[in-house]
């Protein structure tokens, strides 16, 4: 597979002509950083300002001193870093063990992905090789570096938190407290040292900008919700409507399918904190118990949730979790899905058409939504 795609990669960047959308924005934006700015209120490009944190920087920043911001040689890394990728979720995979062969093929065959990787050169692929590394590490019950590995994710895009419930559940649920205390400082800490250039120089400016979370999309760039009037889409109801949503999924697929010995999250998880909070003694199902299938499931499925109700997916954010589809399909979290191989297969496919559609419409954004919500179904 690998090598077959380092073929495929090298014949869409020979013969599919490139479309500027970002790569020009990003490498202004990190020239100024480069010029010596560290102020991030005056770091911009041609698409607006930088909003990203500062791995993002300190990796397009070595982008451009490796290519001068030569399209072609940018795109020569990332089929490079699209490889890497692809080994990383390979790998998980290979330790989940819960798929079937011939569907991890599938990993391979969306013209979406490829052209976010090799044609479109988007922060979101970097951010995710982190993200999945981050998987494999925990799979391996390596939390300490795998919140490290997590944390850098982060430091590239903001939306590797939304794994950060999941991950939590099973370190806090499965660790002694002071594991679990030690992995999450590593994670602060690599967040501090990543971003200490600039915290130093100006740190209200870098958290307000590298961190905000009160940006609210483009309802044009909408593939999940074309459908909803602009109006609704930018209001604050919306929003929280959607943050409501989301929360109290999480809460009930922790306490259904994360934590389920012992009575499940409520009030078991709950119960057990407390009682082992004074003598850090071990939980009552540790961590070495869980199967590398069963923390692959419990991350993919929080992440999934929090991509359902995204007030707004860009064509970019379908990295996000394509790679995760074959083992929610198959991997034991839609076991409850009828028709077999068949239903799974008709459901990625469904996926991938709508996410090919340009420009989204509300045809095709609430087919996107109700494949979401067959596959949730199936989790549940």
């Amino acid at each position: 597979l690998l090598l077959g795609e380092c073929v495929l990669c090298g014949l869409i960047v020979w013969k599919v002509p490139y479309t500027e959308i970002d790569w020009r924005a990003y490498m202004d934006e990190v020239g100024g950083y480069l010029g010596g700015e560290r102020d991030y209120l005056k770091l911009k490009g041609d698409t607006g300002p930088l909003v990203y944190p500062a791995g993002f920087v300190y990796i397009y920043a070595w982008l451009k001193q490796l290519t001068g911001g030569d399209i072609f040689l940018g795109q020569c890394a990332f089929v490079g870093l699209y490889v890497i990728h692809l080994a990383i979720v390979l790998a998980v995979y290979a330790e989940a063990r819960c798929v079937p062969p011939w569907v991890l093929a599938a990993l391979c065959l969306s013209k979406r992905i490829h052209s976010i990787f090799v044609l479109r050169l988007f922060n979101d692929c970097f951010a995710m090789a982190f993200a999945y590394l981050a998987v494999f590490l925990f799979q391996r019950k390596r939390w300490v570096s795998g919140f490290v590995a997590f944390s850098l994710g982060t430091s590239v895009k903001m939306n590797v938190l939304l794994m950060a419930p999941p991950a939590l559940v099973l370190l806090v649920g499965g660790e002694r407290l002071s594991v679990a205390c030690a992995a999450v400082a590593a994670a602060v800490l690599t967040q501090l040292a990543v971003g200490y250039e600039f915290l130093s120089a100006h740190p209200a400016s870098y958290v307000r900008r590298a961190f905000e979370f009160s940006r609210v999309f483009i309802h044009h760039w909408s593939v999940n919700f074309k459908f909803v009037p602009n109006e609704t889409f930018v209001s604050p109801a919306f929003a929280a409507a959607l943050l409501a949503c989301h929360l109290t999924l999480l809460l009930a697929l922790a306490h259904r399918r994360w934590h389920r010995h012992g009575g499940g999250f409520f009030p078991a998880f709950i119960v057990d904190f407390f009682t082992r909070a004074g003598s850090d003694s071990r939980p009552a199902t540790p961590a070495a118990d869980y199967a590398p299938a069963h923390v692959a499931r419990v991350l993919f499925e929080g992440n999934f949730v929090g991509i359902v109700f995204a007030r707004s997916l860009h064509y970019q954010f379908y990295e996000w979790y394509y790679h995760t589809l074959p083992l929610l399909l198959w991997g034991g979290s839609c076991a409850s899905l009828p028709g077999g191989s068949a239903t799974r297969v008709a459901t990625m496919v469904a996926v991938e058409v709508c996410w090919n559609v340009f420009p989204s419409t509300p045809t095709s954004s609430l087919a996107l939504l109700a494949a979401h919500g067959f596959i949730l179904g199936g989790i549940w």
